[in-house]
C-alpha cells in the first residue's frame, strides 16, 4: 500500500513561521543599533559580552554594510545622489540658496547618510536601553520587542528622509514664469475662441449647402465649400494640438507652484527672506490669475474639439454628396481625393484604409 503523506509538516512550518520571521526582521534591526548595543553590553554585562564577544563584533562591522544596502535603496535611482553625473542640476532662481540645488559627493553623500541612520538608530536604542528595555528580567520579551520596534521605527523615518531629500531637484516656479505662462494662456484663450466662432460658422454653412443640395446639385460650389471645410479643420485642429501641449505645461506650472508650498526648504527660505514671502505672495495671486484662464481654455478647448468633429462629419457628407449626385465628374474627383489620402497615409507609414 501506498504511504499516506502526513499531514504535519505544513502545521510545523506554520508555527515555526514568526519564530523566523522574527530573526529576519529583528536581527537586521539590532544590527543598526550595534554600535550603541555593543557597548552598552560591554559596560553593564561584561560576562555576557565576553560570552558573545565574536558574534557581537561581527554584529558591529556588519551595521555599516546594512546601512549602506539601505541608504542605497531608499535613495531614488535618478535622484541628487544616485542620478547620472553628467546632467547639471537646475539652478536655483538668483539670490536664493537652496541647499538641494548642489550634488552631494558620491562618498561623502553615501557616508553622511549612512552615519546619520546609524546614528538615529543608536540614539532610539540607547533612549530605549536607558528606559530599562535591556531583554532581561521577567518581561525580557517585551522589552525586546520595544527595543526592536523602536530602532526600527527610527530607520524608517530616517530613510523616508533621505527618499525625499535625494529626490531630482526641480528648480521652483518664479513669478516671471507664471505671468509669461499667463499671458501666453490668455493668447491662446482668444485665439480658441476665434477658432470655434470660425468653425460654427463653417458648420452652419456647410449643413446649409447641404440642405440646398437635395434641390440642386452645383459641383464647383460644393467642391469650394469641401476644400474650405477641409482647410480649415486641418488648421484648427493642429492649433488645438499646439494648445493642448501649452494646456499641459500650464498645469504642470500651477500644480508646482501648488506643490511647492509645502516643501520644507521653501517654507524655512520664506521664513527668514522677508523678500522671499512677498514674492510667495504675489505668486499665488499670479496662479490663482493662471488656473482660472487654464479653466477657460480648458473648456473651450473641449468645445473646440467636439466642433471640429462636427466639422469632420459635415466635410464627409460634402464628399460623399459629390460622388453620389455630380455625375462622373463628382465621381472622379472624389477617387482622385482618395487616392492623394491614401498615398499620403502611405508615405506617413499609417495602415491604409478600407474603400468606402
Amino acid at each position: 500500500m501506498a504511504r499516506r503523506s502526513s499531514g504535519c509538516l505544513p502545521v510545523l512550518v506554520l508555527l515555526l513561521a514568526p519564530c523566523f520571521l522574527g530573526y529576519a526582521i529583528g536581527l537586521p534591526v539590532l544590527a543598526l543599533a550595534s554600535p550603541a548595543l555593543v557597548p552598552y553590553l560591554y559596560l553593564h554585562d561584561p560576562a555576557q559580552f565576553a560570552e558573545h564577544r565574536t558574534f557581537a563584533l561581527s554584529t558591529l562591522a556588519a551595521a555599516p554594510v546594512l546601512a549602506f544596502l539601505l541608504v542605497r535603496w531608499a535613495s531614488p535611482a535618478g535622484g541628487r545622489l544616485r542620478g547620472s553625473r553628467r546632467r547639471p542640476l537646475p539652478t536655483p532662481p538668483k539670490g536664493r540658496f537652496n541647499p538641494r540645488a548642489r550634488r552631494p559627493g558620491l562618498v561623502r553623500g553615501y557616508l553622511g547618510r549612512i552615519v546619520l541612520l546609524l546614528t538615529a538608530t543608536s540614539a532610539a536604542a540607547l533612549w530605549l536601553l536607558l528606559r530599562s528595555n535591556d531583554g532581561r528580567g521577567p518581561q525580557a520579551m517585551q522589552e525586546t520587542l520595544t527595543l526592536v520596534g523602536g530602532v526600527a521605527g527610527a530607520t524608517v523615518v530616517v530613510l523616508f528622509a533621505i527618499r525625499r531629500w535625494d529626490r531630482p531637484y526641480i528648480a521652483p516656479v518664479t513669478l516671471a514664469t507664471v505671468r509669461t505662462q499667463a499671458r501666453q494662456a490668455e493668447k491662446a484663450l482668444r485665439r480658441v475662441r476665434a477658432d470655434n466662432v470660425r468653425v460654427e460658422r463653417l458648420v452652419a454653412e456647410v449643413s446649409a449647402k447641404l440642405a440646398e443640395a437635395h434641390t440642386r446639385t452645383d459641383f464647383a460650389t460644393l467642391r469650394t465649400l469641401h476644400t474650405e471645410s477641409y482647410g480649415c479643420a486641418d488648421s484648427v485642429y493642429a492649433h488645438y494640438r499646439s494648445v493642448q501641449e501649452t494646456l499641459n505645461t500650464m498645469t504642470h506650472t500651477v500644480r508646482s507652484v501648488r506643490m511647492g508650498r509645502w516643501q520644507p526648504t521653501g517654507a524655512v527660505i520664506r521664513a527668514v527672506h522677508r523678500g522671499a514671502r512677498t514674492e510667495a505672495a504675489q505668486l499665488r495671486v499670479a496662479t490663482a490669475g493662471l488656473a482660472t484662464t487654464v479653466a477657460s481654455l480648458n473648456a473651450e478647448t473641449a468645445r473646440n474639439r467636439k466642433l471640429v468633429d462636427q466639422l469632420n462629419v459635415r466635410t464627409a457628407d460634402v464628399k460623399h454628396r459629390i460622388r453620389d449626385n455630380c455625375g462622373a465628374a463628382g465621381l472622379r474627383w472624389f477617387e482622385d481625393l482618395e487616392a492623394r489620402r491614401e498615398a499620403a497615409r502611405a508615405a506617413e507609414g499609417k495602415p491604409l484604409r478600407a474603400a468606402r
